[in-house]
């Protein structure tokens, strides 16, 4: 059976009681010179209240205000959309470098209005990265466009196809 049942308690082992004995002063000689002044006793600790938890501000000081960063985070997104669209959407190459140049304005005017800086930053870089990979796209479009008008091959199959719709216009 279990030893944690009722009726199961183990009997305690008897323990002799042991007498107190009153503390003895140590003799003091007639002789003996005068102790030195006691040590000036330090004053009591107050307690302290327990240390601020996390976005609390530390006792005795104001909460500070949060920054405004809506122009600031807008031309950070804008700068990172028109930098994806201006390498992604490469077929429409005038959308990504629009939106860099709307996110770099507001970046700067975010800067200058003292707005979150890192974000300001953020979005400045990223808006002239998406006007420059813009204009590069665009560069690049042109010359292949011209490459291409000047290939004679490409003459040749341009004249095979307007033999055929003609071919197929008049049928």
């Amino acid at each position: 059976m279990s030893e944690n049942l009722p009726g199961n308690e183990p009997t305690p082992n008897p323990v002799p009681p042991v007498e107190p004995t009153p503390p003895v002063a140590p003799p003091v000689s007639p002789q003996a010179q005068p102790a030195a002044p006691a040590a000036p006793a330090a004053p009591p600790v107050q307690p302290q209240a327990p240390a601020a938890g996390y976005g609390q501000a530390p006792q005795g000081y104001a909460p500070v205000a949060s920054q405004p960063k809506g122009l600031a985070l807008s031309g950070m997104i804008l700068g990172i959309v028109g930098l994806l669209f201006s390498v992604v959407l490469f077929f429409l190459p005038g959308f990504g470098p629009l939106l860099g140049v709307v996110g770099l304005v507001l970046s700067i005017i975010a800067l200058v209005k003292k707005q979150s800086k890192g974000l300001a930053l953020t979005g400045i870089i990223t808006g002239a990265l998406a006007i420059i990979v813009g204009i590069i796209v665009w560069i690049g479009i042109i010359v292949a466009a011209g490459q291409l008008a000047n290939d004679p091959d490409f003459q040749q199959q341009l004249e095979q196809l307007e033999q055929q719709i003609d071919e197929q216009s008049t049928n």
